[in-house]
């Protein structure tokens, strides 16, 4: 798959299949690999011993296969791969003809066969982004070197709110210091009624979804372009790649439906010799192209659907309605392991963008 330009990330392996990994294509020769930076950034998605994760545990263990000579890429392709220590396959054996409401089961049924092993979730599972927070750690690292910062908190929870740029401006240090707070929100204000709601839910046999803003400092101006080349299409074309990413709003986003020209022109002034805007509701890009100012975006993820309510669905070889009740190991509440992935995918599309230009500059 070559959804970049420079690029090309390549995951593969399933959620219960024996490992999981990723190839990485276009990665300068030269450009270091901090493989402790690497796992601690995949660690962020890991389950955790919380309410709303799932009790499966997984190492989670990185293993570099090829394209590193010692902490230095060699120019080649980047493979890496994680190995799945506890599948429990067994778990789906009552649902194998039975699509499971909202999961990918039915399409890919289709698409692939009857037989097409969906256990955990398959290929199309929340799993697969372990492998694409490898991809991401990278890019966010080579970022971080060139001053751009990538970071990401959860901003609500089944309409309890955590705290969002929307209502207060959120600095570089605010954003990087959620990962310290719980559920990793912005603020650790309402938390404790966010961890209510998720364990009552839970407790119904229920799940919740929420929303994930992510802000990126230190962005030069002029990344991007116009149309198809703008970066509102190729960060969100990566963000889609979470699987329980349902919508992306920059900035102001739908609320600018309801905003007058006036109220949502960010007006420009002089700050020394930069140029910058007063306000932000254009979340740092105009015209397909970076500002200058912070890039902010707002992810929307929808409840886990997998829950433990009974359901009603169809049974794809007998041809009848059926109920169904799905057992297995699930997470009550998958926003607070999606900010992680959320991040890589936003890093990956500004890192490529980077790559892009600077190719374009040394041809011409």
């Amino acid at each position: 798959m070559k959804l970049f330009d420079v690029l090309s990330i390549e995951i593969f392996g399933a959620s219960h299949a024996e490992e999981i990994g990723v190839n990485i294509f276009g990665v300068p020769k030269g450009t270091k690999i901090d493989k402790a930076f690497v796992q601690s950034f995949v660690d962020r998605r890991k389950s955790v011993k919380e309410a709303f994760s799932t009790a499966r545990r997984e190492d989670d263990h990185v293993m570099f296969e090829s394209g590193i000579n010692g902490d230095t890429s060699d120019g080649g392709v980047i493979r890496a791969v994680i190995k799945n220590t506890n599948v429990r396959r067994g778990d789906y054996s009552n649902i194998k003809h039975i699509p499971r409401p909202s999961h990918a089961d039915y399409p890919a049924k289709v698409k692939y066969g009857l037989n097409y092993d969906l256990s955990g979730g398959g290929m199309f599972s929340g799993r697969m982004t372990a492998p694409l927070c490898i991809a991401g750690a990278i890019a966010k690292a080579e970022l971080e070197r060139k001053g751009i910062y990538v970071h990401a908190y959860v901003s609500e929870i089944g309409g309890v709110r955590l705290g969002s740029y929307r209502e207060r401006e959120v600095g570089k240090e605010d954003a990087e210091n959620a990962v310290y707070n719980p559920l990793f929100a912005l603020e650790k204000e309402n938390a404790d009624k966010a961890y209510s709601l998720i364990e009552k839910l839970k407790s119904e046999g229920d799940s919740v979804g929420g929303a994930i803003e992510c802000l990126v400092f230190g962005l030069p101006v002029g990344l991007g372009g116009a149309l198809f080349c703008g970066m509102e299409g190729k960060i969100s074309a990566s963000v889609f790649a979470v699987p329980a990413v349902k919508a992306v709003e920059f900035g102001a986003g739908v609320s600018f439906s309801s905003l007058r020209g006036s109220e949502a022109n960010d007006e420009y002034y002089f700050d020394g010799d930069k140029v910058k805007t007063y306000t932000n509701n254009c979340g740092g890009i105009a015209g397909g192209m970076t500002t200058g100012m912070p890039l902010k975006l707002r992810v929307s993820v929808k409840p886990t659907p997998s829950i433990a309510k009974e359901q009603r669905s169809v049974d794809l070889v007998k041809k009848e309605n059926v109920t169904l009740k799905i057992c297995g190991r699930h997470d009550s509440c998958i926003v607070p392991r999606a900010v992680a992935p959320v991040e890589a995918a936003v890093a990956l599309a500004i890192y490529d963008e980077a790559l892009k230009e600077i190719n374009d500059i040394n041809e011409n």
